[in-house]
């Protein structure tokens, strides 16, 4: 198959989405039409012409400030091709194992490359007849729900800044985020706790999560690993063992990913 680099002028109408999608893939931050049309060599016009049938098809999304980035769609056809990622591969057995143990769904969330997102990429549903619904693989705001504090709680400044823009309010109580000053004060329990706990934010109003986040080769936070149920359910004893559960299971997510422990950072 012929490849088509951002770099050279795309002629033909196809070369033109297969770029722009290649440069959304390969670029770490939102974009703008402009943006889009400089490194396609394509007038905003142009540029905006290519960018409005992936918009409908899901694999650009609109961002605020009048820019574009990757979109939910482009992130399912991705995870399918690659399984999901490899750490959805390592994970997996990990998730279950959670589940098992603290008899509540399990939910492993990837960091989407943007810094500014994340994906709910593998569930583990309780075998208890009352449980929580999830849609998998949709490119979500982490400012809400302890799996997306989790990971922001070991995110630059700048990052917290962008979500913090992006976030609108709770899904189900409506109330804004935080100012960033307060949420600092959040994650710096979050990170000497190891884990990250949240009450009616994103779900329901009864759904109670606990997670852990795990890191790469790097030390840069990658996702979470995390537990929700309905809070009637979570009692103190509950909630401690759930706490040590997904601990456990995002550290060994970590060692799997090549991280060493001393070695994380934020950023």
């Amino acid at each position: 198959m012929k490849q088509v680099s951002v770099n050279q002028l795309p002629s033909s109408y196809a070369e033109r989405l297969l770029g722009a999608l290649r440069l959304f893939a390969e670029h770490s931050d939102v974009l703008t039409i402009k943006e889009v049309g400089e490194k396609l060599g394509l007038p905003p016009s142009s540029a905006h012409r290519v960018l409005e049938p992936l918009v409908e098809l899901g694999l650009v999304e609109r961002a605020p400030q009048r820019r574009y980035r990757i979109g939910t769609e482009f992130f399912r056809i991705a995870m399918r091709v690659q399984d999901r990622f490899e750490i959805v591969s390592l994970a997996r057995p990990l998730v279950e194992e959670a589940a098992e143990r603290t008899g509540e769904t399990c939910l492993l969330a990837l960091l989407a490359p943007s810094r500014r997102r994340i994906v709910l990429a593998y569930k583990a549903d309780t075998k208890l007849p009352l449980r929580f619904k999830f849609d998998l693989l949709e490119n979500i705001t982490p400012a809400w729900g302890s799996l997306g504090r989790a990971i922001m709680a070991w995110l630059s400044p700048t990052d917290l800044a962008r979500i913090i823009e992006e976030a609108g309010p709770s899904p189900v109580t409506g109330q804004m985020l935080p100012s960033l000053d307060q949420l600092q004060k959040e994650f710096v329990e979050i990170r000497r706790r190891g884990v990250a706990s949240s009450k009616g934010q994103r779900g329901a109003s009864d759904a109670y999560g606990i997670s852990a986040p795990f890191f790469d080769a790097n030390g840069q936070v990658r996702g979470a690993i995390g537990v929700v149920a309905p809070e009637f359910r979570v009692g103190q004893d509950a909630a401690a063992n759930t706490a040590q559960v997904v601990k456990r299971q995002a550290a060994e997510l970590s060692r799997l990913c090549g991280h060493r422990v001393n070695e994380t950072r934020t950023g």
